[in-house]
């Protein structure tokens, strides 16, 4: 082979060398990604990481949205959110009586992998659909938690009434279907008693969604098994976390103290990681006396 020819079979390995380099770089790069080594995102409504699901298949049929006042994950399985994350502060808090409450998509779903399942009036639909489909946990007709008043924002409007952003409460990715006897009851005295707390100058966070229960034994649970069976709330300061699990059929003369739970009771019954980063997380003694619950 002549000296053309050497150079020119040089130049092809070299090529070909540099090429097989570049493979190498993404594939280390897919793994490292793929081993939990990705960029992590600092969410000002979580306090730092939101909420882990401990399920990879879980994790990637869901959707995370951030809006001004709350961020969520939406389920790619009920169009519905798994969690909605919220921090409560004295200024945000308004009068929400005079305040339009009618249900809309949320748009930022436009530009996400749920684009087609969250589209307008898609996720009223599932959640018609579930209902009618399912056994009815709460009793009385099986598609009463369609109609509006058996529904909730995790984001209360309240909290955030004297925004310029208190319309975003009224997306699909806030909302959860709940018995009016729970609503009206211990979730809205909590909700109260929350402003109440943040209205004298505290500072708090709140991690918030339903619970799944499977009705019926299935190898491969649908949206066909599963009801919201009952709902959490975490609320969060700097001196620790109050944790508490209302059941559906909760009473609504009843004191919302009496649904006090366990941290990691609730990622149990949620298969979600609460607080990941961030070491051992105690009740707070300091929380539990401004909520009276002590």
């Amino acid at each position: 082979m002549g000296i053309s020819g050497s150079l020119i079979s040089g130049q092809l390995w070299s090529r070909v060398a540099k090429a097989a380099t570049i493979c190498a770089k993404v594939l280390l790069l897919s793994l490292l990604a793929q081993s939990g080594k990705a960029q992590t995102v600092a969410v000002t409504h979580c306090r730092g990481e939101c909420p882990r699901y401990e399920s990879i298949v879980t994790a990637n049929q869901s959707n995370l949205v951030i809006h001004h006042v709350y961020a969520a994950s939406v389920s790619g399985e009920t169009a519905l959110p798994d969690w909605v994350a919220y921090r409560l502060s004295k200024d945000a808090i308004g009068v929400a009586s005079l305040l339009p409450r009618t249900w809309q998509p949320d748009r930022l779903i436009k530009f996400s992998p749920l684009e087609d399942i969250v589209q307008a009036g898609e996720a009223e639909l599932r959640l018609s659909e579930s209902i009618t489909r399912n056994a009815n946990p709460y009793g009385g007709t099986a598609a009463v938690l369609t109609k509006p008043e058996n529904r909730t924002r995790l984001a209360p409007i309240t909290s955030f009434a004297n925004t310029a952003y208190w319309s975003d409460l009224n997306n699909f990715s806030n909302m959860v279907p709940m018995p009016l006897d729970l609503r009206m009851g211990p979730w809205l005295q909590l909700e109260q008693r929350l402003n109440n707390l943040v209205a004298v100058g505290n500072e708090a966070y709140v991690i918030t969604g339903p619970i799944y229960l499977i009705a019926g034994l299935s190898l491969a649970p649908s949206t066909a098994d599963i009801n919201p069976g009952a709902y959490y709330k975490l609320v969060s300061d700097e001196s620790g976390v109050v944790a508490f699990v209302f059941p559906q059929d909760a009473n609504r003369y009843e004191n919302f103290c009496a649904y006090r739970a366990d941290l990691a009771d609730v990622e149990d019954m949620t298969d979600l990681e609460f607080f990941p980063n961030r070491g051992s997380i105690a009740t707070s003694t300091s929380l539990l006396g401004f909520l009276g619950c002590q």
